[in-house]
């Protein structure tokens, strides 16, 4: 897909309702959702709600591993291709926000897109360091016994710390999303719901949302056997 059309100025009176997320990416992005309020409220708990925090970590472990893979194998609007762009691109839509006319961009726009890989990067290593973390009293991470108790315990604060840059991160993705639907009358939240955005007529073609089911399943089983592999390499302690 071309730069020009994922940032098109064009308007028309009437948009066309345009496939923009697959299905996969959907599914993976409300499942993320599920798992990290899951985690922060077991992380806060503690104690016996320790054994579903780690096992909701391993399930974001294999949707964070889904969703990096699908950013390059994917449809071509789940590709990182489709969205990322360089510093100037980013500077020049915040601009155009601030003053018509504004940019219209298919998927994620040129800031939004560096949020999902920062929200991604951080996720990915949260999930991993917390494989190796442990509480000190009760529970130790699947792999904390495969490092030295050191190690182990400087991974556990890093994971304490870390958490908080996770959540603060989501707390701004979401802060955006309803400065969008508030300030710029756009509503982000209902084409991860139903795949569609309204858009200018040929702004976006269907063909780049369609997802192969097959591959898509076939990507998050290896996901899913990967994680588990290495989670089951050494017992759960506890």
């Amino acid at each position: 897909m071309s730069d020009s059309s994922n940032a098109s100025r064009l308007r028309t009176i009437d948009p066309v309702a345009t496939p923009v997320w697959d299905w996969p990416v959907r599914v993976v992005h409300w499942a993320m959702v599920i798992c990290l309020a899951g985690l922060v409220v077991t992380g806060l708990r503690k104690g016996d709600a320790m054994a579903w925090h780690m096992r909701l970590g391993e399930v974001l472990l294999a949707l964070v591993l889904f969703r990096i893979a699908w950013g390059f194998v994917g449809s071509g609007n789940a590709r990182f291709t489709a969205f990322l762009r360089g510093p100037r691109a980013a500077l020049r839509y915040a601009r155009s926000r601030l003053k018509p006319p504004h940019e219209i961009h298919v998927t994620h726009n040129p800031v939004g897109g560096w949020m999902v890989v920062a929200l991604l990067v951080t996720m990915l290593v949260q999930a991993s360091i917390g494989l190796f973390a442990n509480d000190d009293v009760f529970w130790d991470g699947p792999l904390a016994k495969t490092v030295a108790k050191e190690t182990s315990d400087l991974l556990s604060s890093l994971h304490r710390r870390l958490a908080w840059v996770v959540v603060g991160l989501a707390v701004a993705h979401i802060v955006a999303v309803f400065v969008y639907l508030v300030a710029f009358r756009e509503n982000l939240i209902r084409p991860m719901v139903v795949g569609k955005k309204h858009l200018p007529a040929g702004v976006g073609t269907p063909e780049a949302a369609r997802a192969s089911s097959v591959k898509a399943i076939a990507l998050f089983i290896l996901c899913v056997a990967i994680v588990a592999w290495i989670v089951r390499k050494t017992p759960m302690a506890g």
